[in-house]
């Protein structure tokens, strides 16, 4: 990748790690979901090596490359899992996912939710969100008594209208309903006993997809 790009991949990631870590207990189990080439995953298990990580991954290439990387690093602390993240199953103390796509994210957020588990995810392509079998949008309580579903995909289409060639004002505007989307995972997760922040990465030009959401069980 461009020395550009890398720079901000490191962003990005400095910003996950930077909340994991500061979370982690020794001994704590992090899952990386939709870990791709294990960018997150890697980095933790290198900088947390008291605690195991476990990537999942579908993509078999993905998985490869990771554990090639791994093994250069000498990491004995990290597992990796190919399958779809629906199939996982076991206990974790601390679930992540960097640019997990559209209701990945959403899936991502209930598993930890289901195990208790605090989580750190990086939405990604809103565009792609919609009713599926497992999930309703809106998904709170709160924005149900205000927006309809049709109001809500009008918001998500505009959540992705944040990239570098477009107007400023056009990017505000995308960054305004990406945030609001957000805020609505946010308040579905605190409704399941979860304190919660919406937060932006620093600096906010590492992504167009700058939104964090921090969640740690009450």
């Amino acid at each position: 990748m461009s020395s550009d790009r890398a720079l901000r991949k490191q962003q990005q990631l400095n910003n996950l790690v930077y909340v994991v870590t500061n979370q982690a207990k020794p001994g704590d189990r992090i899952v990386d979901f939709c870990s791709g080439g294990g960018h997150v995953g890697i980095v933790l298990a290198h900088m947390l090596p008291s605690c195991q990580v476990t990537l999942v991954e579908n993509k078999e290439l993905s998985l490869i490359r990771a554990k090639k990387r791994s093994d250069e690093l000498g990491l004995s602390n990290i597992w990796f899992i190919q399958a779809n993240m629906e199939y996982f199953i076991g206990m974790f103390n601390i679930g992540v996912a960097l640019h997990a796509c559209g209701v990945a994210t959403d899936m991502v957020i209930e598993h930890c939710i289901k195990t208790r588990a605090s989580f750190v995810t990086c939405p990604c392509c809103y565009g792609f969100i919609q009713n599926t079998s497992k999930f309703n949008f809106p998904k709170s309580e709160q924005f149900k008594k205000t927006l309809s579903y049709k109001e809500h995909m009008i918001l998500c289409r505009f959540a992705d209208q944040t990239a570098v060639q477009l107007p400023p004002q056009r990017r505000l505007i995308g960054k305004q309903c990406m945030c609001l989307v957000d805020l609505d995972r946010a308040r579905a997760a605190e409704e399941c006993g979860y304190s919660v922040q919406v937060i932006s990465m620093e600096p906010e030009s590492c992504s167009p997809k700058n939104n964090m959401i921090v969640g740690v069980p009450i």
